[in-house]
């Protein structure tokens, strides 16, 4: 994304950050804030989310607005999509909200597998589907939807989260296509371990994952919107994290998923 598409407006940029109580969703806000951005954050948590807004509206003077919604339930869903359509300067829609499990798939809570589904997926979905709904007329915005490494390989203990951001990836990519004359841009975030409320929330045990592996949120923030920028869709934050990508294509789909049970076998089944 050229710095035109961000930067320069005579009015305030909008930016709507999902996810945004913690981790690479509050990155993303205090980020924007310091663009430029006004901003509006969304979270579950909306104490959480005021904390925030007042922190960041104190450091940069951006207006923060909050949405306290959960993704998953119906209502509250249409309510953010309502609000994203109407909103003529929305400039940066940012689907970070999402949830994960662990596991051998047999021994986890089918409800909360559906949730994830509910929340990574048709969340995501219609939420895009709104911002297009105020950028298409305009002919400008970016959607940056995060995924993660994990979307590259068929991931046995993470077999639906794993599946959930396949699922971001291939949808992020096509629209990228479809809208490749145009001056929307898409990106699919793909980090690998961040230090965040992620880990705990599924259930991670982050002490058996080697230091080396991890990444500060703010440092992942930083490279999407510098690979933004450049028109890069799928990016893959940290050395490490890219060259695993990378194999998903050399390798064959058994050896892949060979691989990655090995892996899981040994960091994720306790």
């Amino acid at each position: 994304m050229g710095d035109a598409n961000l930067k320069n407006d005579t009015i305030a940029r909008q930016a709507y950050i999902t996810g945004a109580s913690s981790g690479i969703g509050k990155a993303f806000a205090e980020r924007m804030a310091r663009e430029g951005f006004d901003i509006t954050i969304i979270a579950r948590r909306k104490q959480a989310l005021a904390d925030i807004a007042e922190k960041i509206h104190s450091n940069t003077g951006r207006k923060v607005s909050i949405l306290g919604a959960d993704l998953t339930r119906k209502q509250d869903l249409e309510l953010v999509e309502k609000t994203i359509r109407q909103d003529d300067r929305l400039h940066l829609m940012v689907n970070n909200a999402g949830i994960g499990t662990e596991g051998a798939f047999n021994t986890l809570d089918i409800e909360k597998e559906q949730q994830m589904i509910r929340l990574n997926v048709e969340a995501l979905l219609r939420l895009t589907h709104a911002a297009l709904a105020s950028m298409v007329p305009r002919n400008r915005g970016a959607i940056i939807n995060l995924s993660s490494v994990v979307g590259f390989f068929p991931i046995p203990y993470y077999a639906t989260y794993g599946a959930t951001k396949a699922f971001v990836n291939s949808f992020t990519e096509a629209l990228a296509e479809e809208f490749s004359s145009s001056n929307i841009k898409f990106q699919a975030l793909c980090p690998g371990f961040t230090r965040t409320e992620f880990q705990q929330q599924a259930g991670v045990d982050a002490s058996r994952i080697p230091s080396f592996l991890w990444m500060e949120p703010e440092k992942v923030v930083d490279i999407s919107l510098q690979t933004l920028k450049r028109d890069v869709v799928l990016c893959v934050p940290g050395f490490i994290n890219r060259m695993q990508s990378l194999l998903s294509g050399p390798l064959s789909r058994y050896t892949a998923r060979r691989a990655m049970g090995l892996l899981g076998r040994k960091f994720i089944l306790k």
